[in-house]
């Protein structure tokens, strides 16, 4: 009969003859319990994509005419008294444009979030507009220390994540300031501008209306800013303008998705192309 003592000395038999293939593998459980348990206690690692790719993936494109060109309109600075006004503006807009409606990302400071109504964020992603990060106290980030960069930064992704549910929002430095160490420690893209309207020198509406005009093309991002002098008159007059020209208003996030092309943690963009153009 095969008895449990004599399968224990076969088994015995096949480590000792095993042994050298594993001498040089390290025993288990050889550090100290206290090393023990911080390995096992330790927090999991990052879910970032090796890559560093901001994912768009949960971005609604449905209402973009994929027969126009796309422009990104965006307004720093909010909120401010303006924004409802600006709410406003985009909402009479799509309601008169179910073809062709309007969007934007709006990029917000902390501290203004403290001094407004918080049901102003909440109208804006009604309306479908892109919350962004503009910075706790709209400091200069080349300036600051790594600690403060950070705290600048994540301050507002806090307060927008009680909007939006979204721990992370793309970027937009104050002055258009950046550095190494910005870019380096910043977790989403960071988005400038091509066209720059200049609105909050008080130039005209229609001042704002042409330069955007002129300067337009299929991919453009464009800087306003949510209290300028003129600014609400002028998305009045561009609306409408942009839509006899063949073009959409969409968000910094609808443009990457519709253009098929991936924005990285970390780098700036001016533009977004068509990834067809072989321009991002």
């Amino acid at each position: 009969m095969f008895s449990l003592k004599k399968a224990y000395s076969i088994l015995c038999a096949v480590c000792l003859l095993t042994l050298p293939a594993c001498a040089n593998k390290p025993p288990l459980n050889v550090l100290p319990m206290e090393e023990r348990k911080i390995i096992l206690h330790a927090p999991a690692p990052s879910k970032k994509a090796d890559d560093g790719i901001w994912t768009v993936a949960d971005v609604d494109i449905s209402d973009v005419q994929t027969d126009k060109k796309l422009i990104s309109l965006t307004f720093d600075d909010a909120p401010t008294g303006h924004l409802e006004s600006l709410i406003a503006t985009f909402a009479s807009f799509n309601e008169k444009n179910p073809d062709c409606k309007a969007n934007a990302t709006v990029f917000f400071n902390g501290y203004r979030i403290k001094e407004y109504s918080p049901t102003l964020l909440t109208e804006a992603m009604t309306i479908g507009f892109e919350l962004g990060n503009h910075t706790y106290s709209h400091a200069d980030l080349s300036k600051l220390d790594s600690e403060r960069l950070r705290q600048e930064i994540d301050e507002v992704d806090k307060l927008l994540e009680q909007h939006d549910g979204k721990p992370r929002h793309l970027l937009r430095a104050p002055y258009g300031k950046t550095s190494e160490q910005v870019k380096s420690l910043a977790e989403t893209p960071i988005i400038d501008w091509t066209v720059d309207t200049l609105d909050w020198t008080g130039v005209s509406a229609e001042q704002i209306k042409q330069t955007v005009l002129s300067k337009k093309f299929n991919g453009a991002i464009v800087l306003m800013h949510d209290g300028g002098k003129n600014t609400i008159e002028a998305v009045k007059l561009l609306l409408p303008a942009l839509k006899e020209a063949g073009y959409q208003a969409v968000s910094v996030s609808q443009l990457s998705k519709a253009h098929n092309v991936s924005l990285k943690r970390g780098s700036t963009y001016i533009r977004i192309r068509p990834k067809t153009t072989g321009q991002g």
